[in-house]
């Protein structure tokens, strides 16, 4: 599969849980917290778990939301169907964090390709993401990953055009331009 299918479907998932959540107040446990039995259930059945690193020492601001993403990539021309996600505020809490995401097995088919990936997002906007797949469930795999994320890098993009070129000729002349000679008048004798 291609690197563009597979960001392609994380950004898509992550919109469509940006989406989901807009009117929602964010869940208020945080990513590095270690849930007591008296405070939530224990998670009994299947589920994923790992650690998500950063690969630059960075601090993290408090509003900074961390999302965790089990998703079948089974098919090549087609966005990757999301499983499981857990999105989470880190609160002021530095990475290295840790997350466990349980799943439904009636949810993965025997031969599917399971990935799982991560994003930090600040105020919406994307600020890390997991450069490599993961892939675990199926083949032998197994359940447990650690996710590396990676700075995203910053694409400028034109929102008017420049002036430049034939579509974007203003009629004004460049100042360094070579005036065009105009053709001699004819003059009859």
């Amino acid at each position: 599969m291609k690197l563009w299918q597979i960001v392609g479907g994380t950004a898509l998932s992550f919109a469509l849980a940006g989406c989901a959540t807009q009117h929602q107040a964010p869940p208020q446990s945080s990513p590095n917290s270690s849930a007591s039995p008296t405070s939530a259930p224990a998670i009994t059945g299947p589920n994923v778990s790992g650690m998500v690193n950063i690969s630059q020492r960075v601090a993290l601001p408090p509003d900074a939301v961390l999302t965790v993403t089990l998703s079948d990539a089974s098919l090549a021309d087609a966005p990757s169907r999301v499983i499981a996600q857990k999105v989470a505020r880190t609160d002021g809490k530095q990475a290295p964090f840790s997350f466990i995401l349980p799943y439904n097995p009636q949810d993965i088919q025997p031969n599917a390709r399971i990935i799982l990936s991560a994003a930090v997002t600040v105020n919406d906007r994307l600020v890390f993401i997991t450069d490599n797949i993961k892939e675990v469930i199926n083949g032998a795999k197994g359940t447990r990953a650690d996710l590396n994320l990676v700075p995203v890098t910053a694409v400028p993009v034109a929102t008017k055009p420049t002036g430049l070129g034939p579509m974007g000729n203003t009629g004004d002349t460049a100042p360094n331009a070579v005036p065009v000679p105009q053709p001699a008048p004819i003059t009859s004798y």
